[in-house]
């Protein structure tokens, strides 16, 4: 290692763990301050730019706790995973798993149950937002699709569309904790994971609950399913009677909607 890459190294090692750092001999006394302040002011402009990525990415979060117990989450977490990206907007995206892991075992977390779902919930609206853009299937483009090729139809999502389960009425939080002032919300636990829809519609990040039937259907067509199996499935849930109707209402609606980016035929 040459004197610049090691000088760089030391560099890093103090920003990423000024706490045990000890001699500094490498930073000059030239300066009207001591080595360690010189340092800190890096150190803390590091630990505090992270911070405020966090509380960027998760504002419904940074709200539903105080800020003492946000900024002890956040920093734990940055002491624990040093940025590894090129760019800041990916630097969050362990953040709900690290949460996950404290809420299973500090009791300061534990009668925070919801949190992680929360910030799941907000990682997701943001990966929705950011997500590339892609073309849009039709209804004109559906029509003009002949009765014959419809059994062996795929389709393709946008790269926005994500599909998620909450167990708490985490929509109903993050709506109270976002606006201006703040809300005050009660977290409720359902009993059960219910189904919901995240998507971006031009400019805008929507989300909505799905109702069983749609999401089965959905989550079919997304892994890939031909429409034919995918409406034997939706059958099984709604009778064969009512799925062709059901099936061709769901797409229509997806197509308003701007989730679908293709069709493709299959052989």
């Amino acid at each position: 290692m040459n004197n610049l890459e090691e000088l760089q190294s030391q560099f890093q090692n103090y920003i990423l763990k000024p706490d045990k750092a000890t001699m500094i001999p490498w930073v000059g006394l030239g300066g009207r301050a001591s080595p360690q302040f010189q340092l800190s002011v890096y150190a803390n402009a590091y630990l505090s730019r992270l911070k405020e990525v966090l509380m960027n990415d998760y504002p419904a979060l940074s709200v539903a706790i105080n800020g003492d117990l946000f900024a002890r989450l956040a920093e734990g977490f940055i002491h624990q995973h040093p940025s590894h990206f090129f760019s800041l907007r990916d630097y969050g995206s362990g953040f709900p798993v690290y949460i996950h892991g404290l809420a299973q075992s500090d009791p300061c977390y534990r009668d925070l149950a919801w949190l992680p779902e929360l910030a799941s919930f907000e990682w997701t609206l943001g990966q929705a937002f950011d997500a590339a853009e892609s073309g849009l299937v039709t209804e004109g483009d559906m029509a003009s699709i002949a009765a014959e090729s419809w059994p062996l139809l795929r389709f393709a999502f946008c790269p926005c569309v994500y599909r998620i389960d909450l167990e708490w009425n985490t929509p109903a939080m993050w709506k109270a904790l976002t606006v201006d002032p703040p809300l005050e919300v009660e977290a409720i636990r359902s009993g059960s994971n219910s189904a919901w829809l995240i998507w971006r519609q031009e400019l805008v990040t929507r989300f909505r609950s799905l109702e069983q039937d749609e999401q089965l259907f959905l989550d079919a067509l997304r892994n890939g399913e031909t429409f034919s199996d995918a409406c034997e499935i939706l059958a099984e849930r709604i009778g064969a009677d009512s799925a062709p109707m059901r099936a061709a209402g769901l797409l229509k609606g997806w197509i308003q909607q701007g989730l679908i980016t293709r069709i493709m035929f299959s052989d």
